[in-house]
C-alpha cells in the first residue's frame, strides 16, 4: 500500500483549505448551512486514491475540522442520546464511507501489489533464462570451435571413424572414402583392399558420388608391398622416381598401414585433384585417410 507519508500530508491540506474558505467566505459554522458538507470530499478523495488507511485519517482531520469551533447548539427538546446521535451522525457516515471505500481500494492495491510481483518474479525468471541461454549459445560456439579445432585435419576424422564397428564394412568403406575425396580434394579416389589374389578395388568415389568398382584402374598386386616400402608410404606424381612408377592418371599412391597384421592391407589410389588443391596439401591428408582405411579393410574383406 502507498506511505503515509503522501495521504496525510493531502488530507490535512484538503481539510484545512475548505476551513479557509469557510472563514474567508462564509461565517466560520463549518457549513452547518449545506447538506451535505463539504468535507465529504477530502473523505471521499483520499479514501479512493490511498485505501482504507488514508480514508480513516482524512474521517479523523475532517471530524477534527467539523468540531474544532463548537459542538452543534443541544435544543431543549433533545435529550442526551438525541443530541449525541446528532453530533456523532456525520463522522459516522464519513467513517462507513472510509471503510467500504477504502477498504474496495486497499483490495485493489494489494492485488495489483501482487500482479506487481508476480510481473517482477517472471521478469527474474525470464532474465535469468536469457543468461541461461546466453550462456548456452555461447557454451555451444565454444564447442563448435572445439569441435572445428579437432576435426580440422583429417586425422582427428579418421581416428573417429577407426572407432566405428564396421559391420558393413563395403558402405563404411565407401562413407569414408566420400569423406576423405572431399577433406583431401580429389576428384577421384579408390580404396583397394590386399586379398590373396592380389589387390580389390573396395570403394570408388568421384566428385557425381560412388562409383561401380568395376570401373577401378586394374593394378599390380603388390603395389601395396612396393609403395609401403618407401621412407614416407606414398608415391607422389611431382617425385620423378615414383611419377614412373604411378598407375596412368594416378597422382597419389598411399599404402595402408597393417596394424599388426604382416603387409600392408590395401593402397589407396588417388587418380586426380580439384583445380584448387595441390599436392603437397593432398599428401599429409591422403596418410590420414589411409590411416582410418586400415582398420577398416579388415572388417570390409569379410563382406
Amino acid at each position: 500500500m502507498l506511505g503515509w507519508r503522501r495521504y496525510v500530508p493531502e488530507a490535512i491540506g484538503l481539510v484545512l483549505f475548505l476551513v479557509l474558505i469557510d472563514h474567508l467566505v462564509f461565517d466560520g459554522s463549518r457549513y452547518a448551512w449545506m447538506t451535505p458538507r463539504p468535507f465529504w470530499i477530502p473523505v471521499i478523495l483520499i479514501s479512493a486514491q490511498y485505501g482504507l488507511a488514508g480514508g480513516v485519517f482524512a474521517t479523523l482531520v475532517a471530524t477534527l475540522a467539523l468540531y474544532s469551533s463548537a459542538l452543534p447548539s443541544q435544543l431543549a427538546t433533545q435529550d442526551y442520546y438525541a443530541y449525541s446521535r446528532q453530533v456523532v451522525a456525520e463522522p459516522t457516515a464519513w467513517l462507513a464511507c472510509a471503510l467500504v471505500l477504502g477498504g474496495l481500494r486497499s483490495l485493489h492495491i494489494f492485488h495489483a501489489a501482487e500482479l506487481r510481483q508476480q510481473r517482477d518474479d517472471a521478469l527474474d525468471e525470464a532474465d535469468s533464462l536469457g543468461r541461461g541461454l546466453s550462456a548456452a549459445m555461447a557454451e555451444i560456439g565454444r564447442l563448435e570451435l572445439r569441435f572445428a579445432a579437432e576435426t580440422r585435419t583429417l586425422g582427428s576424422v579418421s581416428k573417429a571413424f577407426a572407432c566405428l564397428d564396421a559391420e558393413d564394412g563395403l558402405r563404411l568403406a565407401t562413407s569414408l572414402a566420400e569423406l576423405g575425396r572431399r577433406l583431401v580434394g580429389a576428384s577421384r579416389l579408390t580404396v583397394y583392399a590386399a586379398t590373396p589374389r592380389g589387390l580389390a578395388p573396395l570403394a570408388t568415389v568421384a566428385e557425381g558420388g560412388a562409383r561401380d568398382r568395376a570401373t577401378a584402374p586394374a593394378i599390380d598386386g603388390t603395389l601395396a608391398e612396393t609403395v609401403a616400402q618407401a621412407p614416407d608410404r606414398l608415391w607422389r606424381r611431382d617425385r620423378a622416381a615414383d611419377a614412373r612408377r604411378l598407375p596412368d592418371g594416378a597422382v597419389l599412391a598411399v599404402a595402408l598401414p597393417a596394424h599388426g597384421a604382416p603387409g600392408p592391407r590395401g593402397l589407396l589410389l588417388i587418380e586426380g585433384l580439384l583445380p584448387n588443391q595441390t599436392l603437397a596439401e593432398a599428401a599429409p591428408r591422403a596418410l590420414d585417410l589411409a590411416l582410418a582405411m586400415g582398420s577398416l579393410v579388415a572388417g570390409a574383406e569379410r563382406c
